[in-house]
């Protein structure tokens, strides 16, 4: 896999983004209007995809949406606050997780897998996700907040619809996190690697064939949790057959 100018391993061709150049058309809409923060968000998602992390400031954000550099500081704080309003709205939001899965969590596992690579999927939503997917990969100095947002995203409404349904603490973030590594990886197989068949296959595959080991992980039976260093065993609260 090539790499293009940003030194991260080049999007394959039916994933990549729409380049920066592509809005440069558009005029942004004056500070105060309600479709400021839109082309804040749209200047941020082409910087960070096309310069990467690092490379992109605030100060050329700003000049790309046609706004002061203060304005983005006080709508969205950092530039890595920027960044994860970024992801919050390119990746299936954690409200609409969190209302999948509390609806009913049997056959929740098909359900998330179907909604993850339908998103993941579109080339301009799963964009930022899949840019963050080869930051992590090829560039050793990504910012934390680079390297766990992609989790937190996918785990945290996990958390709370397991924790609504009275999996208690650390129960449900166990599960959480479990579920969101397998989504990930499958992710990673599938974008950045692009191993076959997992490459070309299609969403409704997909969620058939992750869909269950998603399930076990939200709902099934999980193994005597070890607590390194205890010399004891700690069961696993399985709160999800009662």
């Amino acid at each position: 896999m090539s790499n293009d100018a940003t030194g991260l391993p080049a999007f394959p061709r039916r994933h990549r983004p729409m380049a920066a150049g592509a809005r440069r058309g558009r005029r942004a809409q004056p500070p105060g209007t309600g479709t400021t923060r839109e082309a804040i968000l749209d200047a941020a998602r082409d910087s960070f995809l096309t310069r990467g992390f690092a490379d992109t400031t605030i100060r050329a954000i700003a000049g790309t949406a046609g706004v002061d550099p203060a304005l983005i500081s006080y709508y969205f704080g950092t530039k890595r606050d920027l960044f994860a309003a970024v992801m919050s709205v390119q990746v299936r939001s954690g409200e609409e997780i969190e209302s999948m899965l509390r609806e009913d969590l049997e056959g929740a596992g098909r359900r998330l897998a179907h909604a993850a690579f339908t998103t993941w999927d579109q080339s301009s939503r799963g964009a930022v996700f899949r840019a963050t997917l080869q930051w992590v990969i090829a560039d050793d100095g990504a910012p934390d907040t680079i390297r766990g947002h992609t989790a937190e995203q996918i785990a945290r409404p996990i958390i709370n619809a397991l924790s609504a349904a009275g999996t208690p603490e650390p129960d449900a973030r166990e599960r959480a996190l479990l579920a969101g590594s397998q989504l990930v990886g499958v992710a990673m197989t599938r974008y950045i690697l692009e191993v076959e068949p997992l490459a070309s296959a299609s969403v409704d595959h997909l969620a058939d064939v992750v869909g269950p080991t998603l399930q076990h992980c939200l709902t099934g039976p999980l193994p005597t949790r070890r607590h390194p260093g205890a010399g004891q065993e700690a069961p696993a609260t399985d709160t999800m057959g009662q």
